[in-house]
């Protein structure tokens, strides 16, 4: 992939949002653990205080609970206090157990990853030509029934199976299979009925027979309407006080966002799942393998320099994200019922502090060394421009995009992007060369 490309895909990230062997260079002092968790617990209270953020936060490492915190209520009217048992709607999370449903059907020869679905689906557009692997990894084409009106007006009511198929059969193709990938939720829609029939059971039963059973997770099924008295939580929008927000119908979210979860359990699906345990080696590479930023039914995530898989989700208010980082074996969970933050910026801040990863500090005279224009030398058209901003480097983007770079020591500078790899440029000391690197492609550079 050219260079050029490679920087457009980060400002779509940050718009939205290292070799394998390659040993981790994040510690955790485990001597000295409450030094992370005052500051966390800080951060956390902070904004539960300001009102800014309802819901549970879980840190896991090499398999063990190092950190655990709720702040909030799951009923906001009666004051009921959230707890680390309480449960929350997951949303698109759930696309993770049901790709892993369909990669265990594909394991007990009911399916397989390259057939088309005609045979499901007859009604569908382009489904001579539609795969399991493209519903699985967004490149089927089929239109998402979420960005439809007819949804958001009918949402919060019962709608069957059959009328959500047959509303998703009338869509136009958005885009020829497997040109692009672009997220829908039908595709997970239409993955839950297909596991539905192969089965000649619901997707509820196989949820537990197959996931949540073998794996012990006792707090996670498909939900209904929200049961506060069974320690579900309602979702809320802030608005001078939490307001409780309409809930969604979750008939309408079959194997897209249907499941009801906790932090803890959810820890040890993702662990379990990016360990190993749960499939086998090579469809877990399967799983991982990203096209147009999709893997099947995994998004790859880079923070703090270090690189995981896992999944985000949304719907009403509520909002989790789940992600396992092997080479530090370590996991992050975080669900909420109600945030006027960015959710990313939640997770992003407290890894770095549960990490103590402080960006290392450079002086702005030494930084001048970087400033300037870098040409590659294998096509002179392509140039890298960095400007200096008091003490930080900025690298400055097609003339239009500003990104600021974090100094991780010994003149290498990095942009970290959360749904893809990190960006690092290496300047030599006397700041007339620099390596630009990203997953695994390295580039070199001359100063103008």
């Amino acid at each position: 992939m050219k260079k050029q490309t490679l920087l457009i895909l980060v400002f779509i990230t940050l718009l939205f949002s290292c070799k394998e062997n390659k040993k981790s260079t994040h510690t955790i002092n485990e001597k000295a653990p409450n030094n992370y968790q005052v500051k966390i617990d800080s951060l956390l209270n902070t904004y539960h205080k300001n009102d800014e953020f309802m819901g549970s936060i879980i840190l896991s490492k090499n398999g063990k609970t190092v950190y655990e915190n709720t702040v909030g209520f799951s009923d906001f009217k009666a004051k009921k206090k959230a707890s680390s048992d309480t449960k929350y709607r997951i949303g698109s999370v759930t696309k993770t157990f049901t790709a892993t449903l369909i990669f265990k059907a594909i394991e007990e020869n009911k399916l397989k990853l390259m057939e088309t679905i005609e045979h499901y689906f007859p009604n569908v557009k382009n489904a001579n030509k539609i795969t399991i692997a493209h519903l699985l990894q967004h490149r089927s084409g089929i239109h998402s029934f979420t960005k439809d009106k007819w949804f958001f007006d009918n949402r919060t009511m019962y709608i069957s199976s059959k009328e959500m198929l047959l509303k998703i059969s009338k869509y136009e193709s958005d885009f020829e299979p497997n040109t692009k990938g672009e997220y829908s939720n039908s595709n997970y829609f239409l993955l839950a009925l297909i596991l539905e029939k192969i089965y000649n059971d619901s997707y509820e039963n196989l949820l537990q027979e197959k996931i949540c059973k073998p794996l012990n997770l006792n707090n996670t099924y498909s939900g209904k309407e929200i049961n506060i008295y069974d320690n579900e939580s309602y979702s809320y929008r802030f608005d001078e006080k939490w307001i409780e927000f309409p809930e969604t119908d979750l008939s309408t979210a079959k194997g897209t966002g249907s499941i009801v979860s906790t932090p803890k359990d959810l820890t040890i699906f993702f662990e379990s799942l990016l360990t190993g345990k749960v499939l086998s080696a090579e469809n877990l590479t399967l799983m991982k393998t990203i096209k147009d930023r999709y893997g099947m039914g995994l998004f790859r995530y880079t923070t703090n320099d270090i690189k995981g898989f896992g999944h985000r989700g949304r719907i009403d208010e509520f909002r989790a994200t789940s992600i396992y980082f092997s080479e530090e074996e370590l996991s992050f969970t975080l669900m909420s019922n109600g945030s006027k933050i960015d959710i990313n910026e939640i997770y992003t801040e407290i890894l770095k502090l549960f990490l103590g990863d402080a960006p290392v500090k450079i002086s702005e005279s030494e930084l001048k060394n970087f400033v300037g224009v870098y040409i590659s030398q294998k096509d002179p058209n392509d140039k890298s421009v960095f400007i200096q901003e008091n003490n930080t480097l900025t690298n400055f983007i097609k003339n239009e995009f500003k990104a600021p770079l974090i100094y991780k020591g010994k003149n290498r500078f990095v942009l970290e992007q959360m749904y893809a790899e990190s960006i690092s440029f290496t300047f030599s000391d006397d700041g007339k060369e620099m390596i630009f690197e990203q997953g695994g492609n390295r580039w070199n550079y001359i100063k103008e």
